[in-house]
């Protein structure tokens, strides 16, 4: 592994460090300088603006759930067993931190900042595709109650996983596995008793 490689990764984990602790909008370039043990200036070879290393710290993470996720589809038939996999596969991959820096991104949009943000949306627009292609196809085979619109029932469950970012603690009573299960039996039987 280069040194540049090496510094590179540096820099991602304490600006995802500080972001997920002092909040995106309080963090700065100085902040992930200090932190990493280099100067201000010298961050801005790697990265020239906390977009970018917001960017890099989300987008992968992103495109790892779609990837995890179109590997489901392939696997599984049944679009039932797909869903409950597919939020468990959501929830194992969660940073409490990833959908407020999204949010930080959409709410100060602007020129090279709006770029950015347009990439993220895509990544996550090709992941919510790809849960209403399979809900849609699992409601044509008759897995999936007809009367439920697909659109709703995709915004229902990625809603719902992302909601931890407002309330889950890693020190609290549930696991993140526990939730997932929770969560596929609410979507997938509702609250029946």
């Amino acid at each position: 592994m280069t040194k540049k490689f090496k510094r590179r990764n540096l820099i991602l984990a304490e600006a995802n460090r500080l972001f997920a602790e002092k909040g995106f909008s309080d963090t700065s370039l100085g902040d992930i300088a200090e932190s990493v043990g280099i100067k201000r200036e010298s961050l801005y070879y790697y990265y020239p603006s906390r977009y970018d290393l917001l960017y890099d710290i989300i987008a992968p993470q992103i495109s790892r759930v779609m990837k995890n996720f179109t590997a489901i589809i392939a696997q599984e038939t049944d679009s039932r067993i797909i869903i409950r996999r597919g939020i468990e596969s959501h929830l194992q991959h969660f940073n409490s931190s990833y959908f407020h820096m999204v949010m930080a991104v959409r709410k100060n949009s602007r020129g090279d900042v709006q770029i950015k943000f347009i990439q993220l949306r895509d990544i996550f627009k090709s992941y919510e595709k790809a849960w209403l292609k399979m809900i849609q196809e699992g409601r044509d085979a008759g897995d999936i109650r007809p009367g439920v619109p697909p659109e709703l029932l995709v915004y229902s469950i990625l809603g719902l996983c992302n909601s931890l970012s407002s309330w889950y603690r890693t020190d609290g009573p549930l696991s993140l596995d526990q939730i997932g299960r929770y969560y596929a039996d609410i979507i997938l039987d509702g609250t029946r008793a």
